[in-house]
């Protein structure tokens, strides 16, 4: 047989850590996405697959640092993105409204 947890008396060392760095770079990739106004969409469905990466990674037992900025930067490009992406809305909708109050 094989010992439990990869034969470490801890737990694997690595376990998660593949979604712990996709955890991080969702959420890089997100934040950078917003500053792009109407592609702040994206920056929310990033920071959604990110949350889920950083959960899955907190499953499998990974405690590293890089999953908790990777949770981190997934909340806040998920946060931040919702805002930005209605404040474009808005703003189109308003820019709408005044020029057909001119034409």
């Amino acid at each position: 047989g094989g010992y439990p947890n990869g034969g470490y008396p801890g737990g694997d060392p690595n376990a998660g850590h593949g979604q712990a760095v996709a955890s991080l770079v969702l959420g890089l990739v997100g934040v950078i996405f917003w500053w792009f106004g109407a592609s702040a969409f994206i920056s929310m469905i990033l920071g959604i697959i990110g949350l889920v990466c950083a959960s899955k990674a907190k499953k499998a037992g990974n405690k590293e640092g890089i999953r908790t900025a990777g949770f981190v930067l997934s909340l806040f490009s998920l946060i931040v993105g919702a805002i930005v992406f209605i404040a474009c809305v808005a703003c189109m909708g308003s820019m709408g409204a005044i020029a057909s109050m001119y034409s």
